[in-house]
């Protein structure tokens, strides 16, 4: 690719190199964060920071526009989910 456009930006999922980024990076703020303070790379602690605020964004309770969206179907964790463990 590099013969052809040495700028180009391949999307194949992997995170190989520090240009490269997995959908699951940008999901939810973390690219947007990333933007906003001008890094240029994602580092570990920015990752588990993510981590972090997304096993406490799971822990909310769902929100009733988001169960009438699947029918009223319960979306819960199961016991251990309180323990506190990540």
């Amino acid at each position: 690719m590099k013969a052809v456009r040495d700028d180009a930006i391949i999307a194949t999922g992997r995170s190989d190199f520090p240009n490269q980024v997995n959908n699951v990076l940008g999901f939810p703020y973390i690219f947007r964060g990333a933007l906003d303070v001008r890094a240029s790379k994602i580092n570990d602690e920015m990752k588990i920071a993510a981590a972090y605020a997304l096993a406490m964004l799971a822990r909310e309770d769902v929100p009733d526009a988001v169960a009438d969206a699947y029918g009223g179907q319960v979306m819960a964790y199961g016991k251990d989910i309180s323990s506190g463990a990540i």
